[in-house]
């Protein structure tokens, strides 16, 4: 920008003319303007994102208990539904493994607010499970670990009856070692219609070897190398042939906690059962966890449950029929 001080012939600062300050003062709200529009644009946006509706509904929410896989287990749960009395698709949310299971509310508010019921699923509090422990006894792993894994079932299938919920099919949301445990849980349940994966863990051959240092694999005992064969054997990639329902995949491509490549990987295993559909997005300058952050991926978080929402109603509204001419023909409908 040039200076607001003009030079005379020796060089010295000189006051510059009136009508010269005041034509610079004049431009000054077109640079601010400029500056403003260069700065809103500097960083990138990935390409296509739109912001999900305006809420249509307002909510209720509440904490609830459901039934875990033992008759003495009850597992902690956080329901949220559209206020106006009716039926809505719904849908299982399954945190992390972080544990920070309430942190979902906000992302289950949104869902409600476009007309999906849902209930946040607390699976830590049935059974708790060490992953990466060197030293636990297999036999103890494997089965805290399976029962874990009936807690959800056991969850998702009592939610399925709740009054609120359409149809008999509900869809499960997972993040992070959530979506691992959402496609353990629709390869053993028929009654999930959708799986929507965010950033998960699916094939434990090339996730162990990314996050496990081969020194300390060398050096792992008996009860760790069961541990890791049992979890390379029964995967959600291994077990992709056995989910029958829709799934759609998110991923940031500079995740360096969990790799991109792991829903590649998942989406082609799961292209290969035949059936119903694989779809992934891929986000591009986002790493993991982007839909709880509350900073630099608003844009992503907030399509990725714009395209949830229309996933879940595409795949959980059943279609009606009315009767036309003697024959049932579909009713057409818009804006799934």
């Amino acid at each position: 920008m040039p200076s607001l001080l003009h030079q005379d012939k020796d060089g010295e600062p000189s006051r510059p003319k009136r009508r010269s300050r005041l034509r610079r003062l004049k431009r000054m709200p077109l640079l601010l303007l400029l500056v403003l529009v260069a700065t809103s644009c500097s960083r990138a946006r990935t390409i296509g994102l739109m912001a999900p509706n305006a809420p249509t509904f307002a909510y209720r929410e509440m904490s609830v208990e459901l039934p875990g896989s033992k008759p003495d287990i009850r597992i902690e749960g956080y329901y949220t539904r559209p206020s106006p009395e009716g039926k809505y698709p719904c849908a299982v949310i399954l945190h992390g493994k972080g544990g920070w299971w309430r942190a979902y509310i906000r992302y289950a508010r949104a869902l409600a607010g476009q007309g999906i019921a849902s209930v946040i699923v607390n699976y830590y509090s049935g059974h708790q499970v060490d992953l990466e422990g060197l030293y636990v006894p297999f036999d103890e792993r494997r089965a805290q670990f399976e029962y874990q894994n009936g807690d959800i079932s056991a969850a998702v299938a009592a939610f399925s009856r709740y009054p609120v919920c359409s149809g008999r099919k509900v869809g499960l949301i997972g993040f992070s070692l959530g979506a691992d445990k959402a496609f353990r849980t629709a390869a053993t349940q028929p009654d999930i219609g959708a799986v929507v994966g965010y950033y998960g863990p699916y094939d434990y051959v090339s996730f162990i070897r990314q996050r496990v240092n081969p020194i300390l694999l060398a050096l792992a005992g008996e009860n760790a190398l069961k541990w890791k064969a049992y979890l390379e054997k029964n995967s959600p990639y291994t077990q992709a042939g056995r989910v029958k329902a829709s799934a759609l995949l998110f991923h940031g491509v500079e995740d360096t906690t969990i790799s991109v490549k792991q829903s590649i990987l998942m989406q082609r295993a799961l292209e290969r059962r035949g059936g119903s559909g694989a779809r992934m997005k891929l986000y591009e300058g986002v790493g993991h966890n982007f839909a709880l952050r509350r900073r630099g991926t608003k844009a992503e978080r907030d399509d990725s449950i714009r395209l949830t929402i229309s996933f879940l109603k595409k795949k959980l509204i059943e279609k009606k029929k009315k009767i036309v001419s003697g024959k049932r023909k579909p009713v057409a409908r818009s804006g799934l």
